[in-house]
């Protein structure tokens, strides 16, 4: 029996030590359950650790941001110069006139044109503004005096005229007594240039062209002096001189055009209306038939004009670069005259004119090879 007794308890340790027990100690053997997905086992520590999983959220479909194209408008551009070119985001449109299709937003606006300062501004274009008008201002002119020059000796100023518009012909101060080659009256738009203060004088005349004209002294007319006015000079003659002072000054003088002639009579940018050159009184501003004592006199004894011009009227008449020929209606700038013709224009009045003929809107012509005691010249430049 006790044999039998220890062959079961050899058994039974046998298994306790095949299953790692200790016989003398209980316990409890605890199952492990699987890793599930929202679990994580790390390798090394010996445990296995839950990783939250977040909570689950609601989709909602996403919105997605179309940016929409810009609309064009038709905009419409004026200017006070039409002649401008106009620039818009850098690109040339041409003059400013017409219609352009410009997306809606900002724009940058560039005008050029001669003379004129350029002009930028930005434009902003929508539904409700389709309409531009853009004002360029023009360029200060550089400041100009007076230019003396000397030939020979003898010295003389010409008188700076700045360019303007203004009505030439039978304006209405002139009232009746404007003649019917002094119609219709018209704008005419000059350019600046130089004007003799005084008319081409007998000292000048012989500095360049070695004497003067024989009729001088042998007229009947009190003509003979150095300050007084040369006269007896036709047309032609006065280009033979105007040929022969450019030469010895470098220069480009020529005889006024009619238009430059009148404007400066009257006065250009500063003028004051006056019937005469200078004033509504003509004995104050010229030798003429009423006050002469039927010859010229000393120039510059005389009131000058609104210019600083002396005896614009009176004195000697003094000839024009134009060929004669019928005053147009329509606007002008720097008219030269007719194209052609058999006589030249001379203008202002003689000492031996009465008041009507020294306006300074009167005309007179003749055949260019006329030589006149009351006939004389003035330079332009």
């Amino acid at each position: 029996m006790k044999q039998k007794l220890i062959l079961l308890c050899l058994f039974l340790m046998c298994s306790f030590a095949m299953m790692g027990q200790n016989p003398n100690t209980t316990g409890t053997i605890t199952r492990q359950r699987k890793p599930t997905q929202q679990q994580t086992t790390t390798q090394g520590s010996g445990t296995a650790k839950k990783k939250k999983t977040p909570p689950k959220q609601s989709q909602t479909p996403r919105q997605q941001t179309v940016s929409a194209t810009p609309t064009a408008y038709d905009v419409t551009f004026s200017c006070n110069v039409p002649t401008a070119t106009l620039y818009i985001d850098g690109n040339n449109y041409g003059t400013p006139s017409g219609t352009r299709t410009l997306k809606t937003g900002n724009h940058s606006i560039r005008l050029t044109a001669e003379g004129y300062e350029d002009y930028q501004t930005t434009i902003t274009v929508s539904a409700n503004s389709q309409s531009f008008s853009l004002t360029m201002k023009k360029k200060p002119e550089p400041v100009q005096t007076n230019k003396v020059f000397t030939t020979n000796g003898v010295s003389f100023t010409m008188v700076y005229v700045q360019g303007g518009t203004f009505t030439m012909g039978a304006t209405s101060e002139q009232g009746s007594d404007a003649e019917s080659d002094e119609k219709p009256a018209h704008s005419v738009t000059l350019s600046s240039y130089y004007m003799g203060e005084t008319e081409v004088t007998q000292a000048l005349w012989q500095a360049v062209m070695g004497s003067l004209p024989s009729n001088i002294s042998s007229s009947s007319y009190d003509l003979k002096g150095s300050q007084r006015p040369v006269c007896f000079v036709s047309w032609e003659d006065c280009q033979t001189f105007i040929s022969r002072l450019n030469y010895l000054t470098g220069q480009q003088f020529h005889l006024p055009t009619e238009a430059q002639w009148e404007y400066a009579a009257r006065g250009g940018s500063k003028s004051r209306g006056y019937k005469y050159s200078g004033s509504n009184d003509l004995g104050s501003v010229a030798w003429y038939g009423d006050n002469s004592s039927s010859g010229t006199h000393p120039v510059k004894s005389k009131q000058a004009n609104e210019l600083g011009l002396y005896d614009m009227n009176g004195n000697v008449y003094e000839w024009c670069q134009d060929w004669y020929g019928d005053y147009s209606s329509g606007s002008q700038t720097n008219p030269t005259g007719a194209s052609s013709g058999s006589y030249r224009v001379y203008r202002g009045g003689g000492f031996r004119r009465g008041a009507r003929g020294c306006r300074v809107s009167i005309r007179h012509d003749n055949f260019p090879s006329l030589r006149d005691p009351y006939l004389g010249l003035r330079l332009a430049l």
